[in-house]
This record gives structure tokens, sequence and C-alpha cells, in this order.
């Protein structure tokens, strides 16, 4: 199957929320209950039994075009045509139910043109005395508690830009010391673990320049994350799906599967983490990180999977 394009794949994101509603108002319609009783009747025997007998004969075939029952069945006919009636022929309640099954827990949608009080710059440390806000000797730019990040647009916007700053930054052996920098960009980490045990975490992003971008979720200690942007290579325009449970993690860009790997966090509650750094070895240059939304659900079903097109 040929993957989804991003616009593609978010309509169809869309268009499995409206199913539900669409399915049960179908499931309460007077012309599925018309369409039941029709197709109950004529797949009697008591009805098979009347329409072989009367078409026995060439005579009796045509007769059987007069009659009420063949109206019946031309009228089955029609409603099997029916686009309301195609939408519920073509899904089971059993789908339904594990649609309805997926509840959004946390979503940031980015409407309101300010970050929620739910993110805090810098690093993420389980300790409050150790200092969140600093940079590493071992990348090319500082972090600006904020200053490079704009929410406008419905968009959430990390902007690493050539700009010359002192600032402090984590050495492995001296500590935090100060240090001059070349570039500036942010760093953002929700204050409380927003994610639960096990669930499915979706964002639409846009990346763009020299810089290598993170989105990921981890533990108050930040030890170890579940990367959600794949690490060598991030698309510019994409709707990245991380999927966890106790087990394992699977990573998909838009509606193809990209990773599977163990789960190194299995049972910890998680914390999401945005940043945009410029390693020491690579060429610098100015970048962009946009998220547009991100949504975490999970599941009544303990049914953790992506289900796409056939």
């Amino acid at each position: 199957m040929k993957p989804l394009t991003t616009k593609a794949f978010e309509l169809w994101l869309q268009e499995q929320a409206q199913l539900i509603t669409r399915y049960r108002q179908v499931e309460k319609s007077s012309v599925l209950a018309e369409y039941n009783q029709l197709k109950e009747t004529i797949e009697s025997p008591e009805f098979q039994a009347d329409k072989d007998a009367c078409r026995r004969t060439l005579l009796g075939k045509i007769r059987w075009l007069s009659t009420p029952q063949h109206q019946q069945e031309k009228q089955l006919k029609a409603l099997a045509k029916n686009a309301d009636i195609i939408l519920y022929l073509n899904h089971t309640a059993e789908e339904i139910q594990e649609l309805e099954s997926y509840k959004t827990v946390w979503a940031e949608e980015f409407e309101t043109g300010k970050l929620s009080d739910t993110w805090q710059t810098g690093f993420l440390y389980a300790s409050p005395a150790l200092k969140k806000d600093h940079s590493h000797v071992s990348e090319q730019q500082a972090y600006t508690q904020g200053k490079n990040t704009q929410v406008a647009n419905r968009s959430l916007n990390i902007l690493t830009k050539k700009e010359k700053v002192t600032a402090t930054a984590w050495h492995p052996t001296k500590g935090m010391i100060p240090c001059t920098f070349a570039y500036t960009s942010d760093i953002w980490h929700t204050t409380k673990a927003i994610a639960p045990t096990e669930g499915i975490l979706q964002a639409k992003v846009r990346c763009s320049g020299k810089a290598k971008h993170v989105l990921c979720l981890t533990n108050s200690n930040a030890q170890k994350t579940l990367p959600i942007l794949p690490a060598n290579k991030t698309e510019k325009n994409a709707i990245y799906t991380i999927v966890w449970n106790e087990k394992e993690v699977i990573n998909y860009v838009n509606d193809v599967e990209v990773a599977r790997s163990k789960n190194p966090l299995s049972g910890e509650a998680l914390h999401l983490l945005v940043r945009s750094y410029l390693p020491e070895n690579q060429k610098p240059g100015t970048s962009q990180l946009a998220i547009d939304w991100t949504r975490i659900y999970t599941n009544s079903l303990n049914v953790f999977r992506l289900k796409f097109k056939d």
C-alpha cells in the first residue's frame, strides 16, 4: 500500500473520530431498521419458498416481477446503495467499540497564543536543586529560557538563531561553567507526568534547518527517553505516532511503521520534552521546529495498536 501523505493521513484521523458518531447515528436510524426488516423478510425460508414456487415457469417469472415481494427485493437493493447503510455494513460493532475505547488524556493544540502552565523551560531533573536552564559544552547553541519560542497561528515554534551569547553550560568534569555560543535555541518540558504507563501519542510536526530536533517522552530523572521524532531522519512535515506498552515501543511516520523496540521506561509515568540543538561536530545553521498539535490517548480495553487502511 502506498504511504499516505501527511494531509491525507490527518484527514483519515479526523474521519475515524467522525466515524463513531455517524455509525451510532445510523445504528438508531429508521433507514437501517427498514433495511434489516426487509433483509430478514427476504432471507426467510417462507419468502424464498414462495419465490421459488412462483418462478418455476417462464410465465411465473414474469408474474413475479409484479408482486409485492419483488418490490421488497428492489427496495432492499436500493437501500443497499444508501451511503449510511454502506458505512454501517463496512464496519463491525467490535471495531467501533475499539475506537470508542480510546480516550484523550492530554492534548495541546496551541490555540491561546501562549504555553500553558504545564510547560517549563530547561532540562527535566528530579531534584529541584539542580539548575534546569543550561546548555552543554558539546553543543553550539545556548538555551534562552523561552525567548526563542513563539506560539502563534495554532503552532508552537522553537527557533534556532545565529546570535552570540554567553550562557551557563554543563561540562562533564568542570560542572556548570560560562560558555560563549554562536547560536541560541530553546528547550521545554512538562512540569508533571502527562502520559500514562501505556498509551498512544501523536504530534503533527514541521522541521527545517541544520539543528537536531527532539520530541520525546521521558521519566522524572530524564535518564532514558522514548523518542517520537526519528534520531537519524526527521521529515519536514509529518504526523508522528508513538505507541507504547509495558513491553515495547512502536514508532510511525504518518501511517508507516518505522521502528519497534523494547520499552526502557516500562511502568513509568512520562513527561514530554522538546528541544532543538546543534552538535559540536556538525555544520551549524538557523532552524525551526514547529508543532501544530500533540495528543495522548489511553485505552480502556488495554488494546494499544494502530489500524490503518487496508
